[in-house]
């Protein structure tokens, strides 16, 4: 497994403070070879703070990627992925109320969504709370594979309203899960495979609320993405194609290119 990363943000052109945060870690094991790990975090625009709650989920993601899955990876397959999501799970409350009680100390309400792909092997799981994205996108197309927990989403899956009406809702910023905010919290998690070379984009909703997925294949399909510069380069253009269609938000991308067959 070959692995190829890169990180773009940008505050955009209308906030002030970028409350947005992005990681992503590669590391090699002597069992499962090379694994990584990429996270984005989107602070609550409308709260104080933002910043920080979502500078606190993606250190706490960073520190279990560096100590806690360190002590999984002589686990055989199937006891590692059950155990790696019941961490993970386990790990998003104790963080959801960490940020909580600072805010409380504070006397102020902050929050942050979270959305997360771990890639061990051809085998990879997500962990998503809020509307940030996880995008997998091979040769021939780009796929969102995390659901947005928001209530937009919502309101498509009941057919309430239609996609088209979707961009112009008026509560198509609530959402239903926010680490900080949410008393209690019900990750999405889904595992998968992956079936060939692929590009893994996770991104807060300032990158993809205004993008086409055909407009991110074209960028950072596995075979445009020939180096980590390549790679951030497209990146920045993709933001910038946000930006010029009015997108007021943070903008925040974690791109990992993974060969398969290196």
């Amino acid at each position: 497994m070959e692995v190829k990363a890169c990180i773009f943000t940008d505050a955009g052109k209308v906030r002030k403070i970028n409350q947005d945060a992005a990681m992503v870690k590669v590391a090699n094991t002597r069992r499962y070879g090379r694994i990584s790990f990429a996270c984005v975090c989107d602070g609550m625009g409308g709260l104080k703070k933002g910043e920080v709650a979502s500078c606190k989920a993606v250190r706490a993601m960073e520190n279990w990627f560096a100590e806690e899955l360190t002590l999984m990876q002589n686990m055989e397959e199937e006891e590692l992925w059950n155990t790696v999501e019941k961490s993970l799970r386990r790990l998003l409350v104790r963080v959801s109320s960490d940020i909580r009680r600072y805010g409380k100390h504070r006397g102020i309400k902050l929050g942050t969504t979270l959305t997360a792909l771990l890639q061990i092997g051809n085998k990879y799981l997500t962990i998503n709370v809020g509307d940030s994205r996880i995008y997998l996108v091979d040769r021939e197309k780009t796929v969102a594979i995390t659901r947005d927990q928001s209530l937009i989403q919502d309101k498509l899956d009941k057919g309430i309203i239609s996609s088209e009406d979707a961009a112009s809702d008026p509560e198509r910023n609530v959402l239903l899960q926010c680490l900080g905010t949410s008393l209690e919290v019900e990750p999405e998690v889904r595992r998968g495979e992956l079936k060939g070379n692929t590009t893994v984009v996770a991104c807060s909703d300032g990158f993809w609320r205004t993008l086409e997925p055909t407009e991110i294949h074209d960028k950072l399909c596995p075979q445009m993405c020939v180096t980590p510069d390549d790679m951030l380069e497209e990146c920045s253009k993709l933001a910038a194609m946000a930006v010029e269609r009015r997108e007021q938000d943070n903008i925040s991308v974690a791109a990992m290119s993974l060969e398969l067959g290196a």
